[in-house]
């Protein structure tokens, strides 16, 4: 792991230029150091730093600053990943003086939180983190049952339909596909259709609120109903509108700086080691 001065020094560049290297998304941050009272150390692979064209990547650098529009603008501002990264460290320090058992459970659902952003965006990693998720919560759900409130969301069925000609002809028209057509609901009685799955949309939402720290997930039922008693939950209807895992700090929710700044590999360690514990 090397520092942005030691990189500056490898490198031939200046400190000012690491830094543009990391705002424009040329290095990311592999790892954080704390120091009391000496503030924060940021971490670079050393691999990543001896695959980089460095000079290419200033030149694009430079190119890009010259320009306004949206597209050229830094994707990340150090500053803000400074000021995210002294947050996590604030947010630890205020839930040590919780109870050992519920500083631990705000700990590993703050990493799970993070965990399901990069279910989403990983695509290749995806399998694999839900299936952490979904050991996660078993044991979140198991331990803390005098905490944690959870509700079965009920979702509609998965359908297959047969559009009648009527129908399509009104797709056509209309020039939309097929699929969009039934997407859109605009089918008509006179069409086929049949239920593929029963509430194959619900849900199984968990809510862990410790004073002002909330967070919230979800998991589809199939995956929950092997570890949770579903007909003792509360129910509710599922509206169909985006479902997403949240995290709330004092009543705000998560910015999406902060979702970025946590290493997927250090979320990934540190809920296995939660599992293992």
């Amino acid at each position: 792991m090397l520092t942005i001065s030691q990189i500056a020094k490898k490198l031939n560049i200046t400190n000012r230029q690491v830094h543009d290297l990391i705002n424009y998304g040329y290095l990311t941050v592999s790892k954080t150091n704390h120091y009391p009272n000496k503030g924060i150390k940021y971490l670079f692979s050393e691999y990543e730093v001896n695959n980089l064209d460095v000079h290419s990547s200033l030149a694009e650098i430079y190119e890009k600053s010259k320009k306004k529009s949206i597209g050229n603008r830094p994707i990340c501002d150090f500053k803000k990943v400074s000021r995210t990264v002294n947050y996590y460290e604030n947010y630890l320090e205020k839930i040590a003086y919780y109870p050992e058992h519920e500083a631990k459970l705000l700990k590993i659902c703050f990493y799970l939180f993070h965990l399901n952003h990069y279910a989403k965006t990983l695509t290749d990693l995806s399998s694999k983190l839900y299936k952490l998720k979904n050991k996660v919560l078993n044991k979140i759900y198991n331990d803390n049952k005098n905490i944690i409130k959870t509700s079965y969301l009920i979702g509609p069925d998965k359908k297959k339909i047969w559009l009648c000609e009527d129908c399509k002809d009104n797709a056509r028209t209309a020039n939309i596909t097929y699929t969009k057509y039934m997407q859109k609901e605009l089918y008509c009685t006179k069409c086929f259709i049949q239920a593929v799955e029963k509430e194959y949309y619900s849900l199984i939402e968990f809510v862990i609120q410790i004073d002002k720290y909330k967070y919230v997930f979800h998991l589809p039922k199939s995956s929950a109903q092997k570890w949770v008693a579903i007909e003792d939950l509360p129910k509710k209807n599922r509206n169909m509108g985006r479902y997403s895992d949240r995290m709330y700090y004092y009543g705000r929710s998560i910015s999406r700086v902060e979702e970025k700044v946590f290493p997927v590999k250090m979320i990934i360690e540190e809920l296995n080691d939660y599992l293992n514990d």
